[in-house]
């Protein structure tokens, strides 16, 4: 078997941003074949060619936060070369981490027979098989991969090989997607192996072939902070008269934390209309409250001094943590930290930012949240589970409350709930676009809202 040096690593972007798209390339793919994955704010690599799983880690050195998107023998690669502490979110599509396996992969039989007989003429019979309908609209970007015949082989008899080595746990990955059209990697087998997985990821279901879009999934996984922004300032004026399951979460948390005056300098992220604004203001009186928002949010009746910063969240929480570390008495946020990409670095930088005993009060959404809207967005958000939060805050903080909201709503029909979606700014991220009628026909007349509110204190030491 003729032996190659290391995995192969391209770059789409690299241009100094602080953030990375680390996707696991499908066999016999590489980077060409993912041009359409470019995101804005965000540097782009490539992993393909696992004849040898040596993964050049000093490229991630670089990076605060790393994104892992794997497709199919992807999800392979990415699950022995990656772990948990250097990822911030990690997806899987179609595939799993026993790629050859009778249960939860590819059926032994079929894989060995896949590379004893591959040759030009099959090799094309699978892209078909993988692609399905969409062979037509890719097939000029399949071709112009630089895989060869021969090192697909090797590929796949490497692969067989190694596999049969468990390397399972070593990569928490969030949510995996599986086709029920895929005829390479059986649905089955991949629920089978999800539903196994000791982190229990989130299990989507896609109508679709083996190969699916990844830039649609990117895009949607990791909206823009400006376009996201434009939507909550767009939805602002209708807000507060729709936001009815939000204004009750908000309250909710607000009763989590104590009623104390020791909370001067206060930060609150994503005020947006102000409801949480006031609150605080009226329960603890600070002197200070510094508001950071995506857009101007205009100043709010409270007696407390407003400094607005119109900045990424993420981003201004950290830079505050290095540059004022140990300055602010309490964090305070409802409903906005599910948008963060790297909630693990949010947890850390804002222990960084609290004194000691400082107050972190914040909501966020569990993974069932608006699932009534997978049907028409399967792409959308990534909202992590409880034990995976709590194992964050543990890290940083302590005596932590944690409390768990469920608020269902109804419509009479659905145009209600489209007209709730659009006047309070929430609902999906997937960029499809779809007729208003064909919408309507997918829009259910129940939405189930499952928010997570907590209260932590900043541990004494670091």
């Amino acid at each position: 078997m003729k032996e190659y040096l290391s995995m192969r690593i391209e770059w789409l972007a690299k241009e100094g941003n602080n953030r990375l798209i680390l996707i696991f390339a499908g066999w016999g793919t590489d980077a060409s074949f993912y041009v359409g994955c470019l995101h804005e704010g965000w540097d782009l690599a490539v992993a393909s060619g696992y004849s040898d799983l040596s993964f050049p880690d000093d490229i991630l050195l670089p990076y605060h936060s790393v994104v892992v998107f794997a497709w199919s023998m992807g999800v392979y690669a990415a699950s022995r070369v990656m772990t948990s502490d250097r990822v911030a979110l990690a997806l899987a599509v179609n595939g799993t981490e026993s790629p050859a396996d009778d249960r939860s992969g590819i059926p032994t039989a079929i894989f060995d027979g896949t590379a004893d007989s591959l040759n030009e003429r099959n090799l094309m019979k699978f892209r078909r098989r993988m692609t399905g309908k969409d062979y037509d609209n890719v097939r000029t970007r399949l071709e112009g991969c630089v895989y060869g015949i021969e090192q697909l082989r090797d590929e796949l008899r490497w692969i067989r090989q190694e596999s049969s080595v468990s390397y399972g746990g070593r990569l928490r990955w969030q949510r995996a997607y599986i086709s029920t059209g895929d005829l390479i990697f059986p649905p089955e087998s991949q629920r089978r192996a999800w539903m196994q997985n000791p982190y229990s990821p989130e299990i989507v279901t896609l109508d679709a072939p083996h190969y699916v879009d990844m830039s649609e999934i990117i895009h949607s996984i990791l909206p823009a902070g400006r376009k996201v922004g434009e939507r909550f300032m767009k939805a602002s004026p209708t807000y507060d008269s729709q936001a009815h399951a939000q204004r009750e979460i908000t309250r909710h948390l607000a009763e989590l934390g104590p009623k104390d005056d020791a909370y001067r300098r206060v930060v609150e992220i994503g005020p947006g209309t102000g409801m949480l604004t006031r609150i605080i203001d009226e329960k603890w009186h600070p002197t200070v409250m510094e508001l950071v928002d995506l857009y101007p949010t205009g100043r709010f009746d409270i007696t407390a001094e407003q400094r607005l910063h119109i900045a990424n969240a993420e981003e201004w929480i950290e830079y505050m943590a290095e540059r004022e570390p140990g300055s602010i008495d309490a964090i305070v946020s409802a409903s906005a930290i599910q948008w963060f990409a790297d909630p693990r670095r949010f947890f850390r930088n804002a222990a960084r930012l609290l004194r000691p005993g400082g107050l972190l009060l914040c909501s966020t959404f569990l993974p069932d949240n608006m699932k009534e809207l997978q049907r028409i967005s399967p792409y959308g958000l990534v909202y992590r589970s409880r034990e995976e939060l709590e194992e964050y805050l543990d890290e940083y903080f302590h005596t932590a409350k944690l409390s768990e909201k469920r608020i269902e709503m109804r419509f009479d029909n659905a145009r209600d709930t489209l007209r709730h979606l659009r006047q309070t700014g929430v609902g999906g991220t997937a960029r499809a676009q779809v007729s208003i009628s064909a919408l309507l026909g997918m829009m259910p007349t129940e939405l189930t809202y499952h928010a997570l509110c907590i209260a932590a204190e900043r541990r004494n030491t670091d």
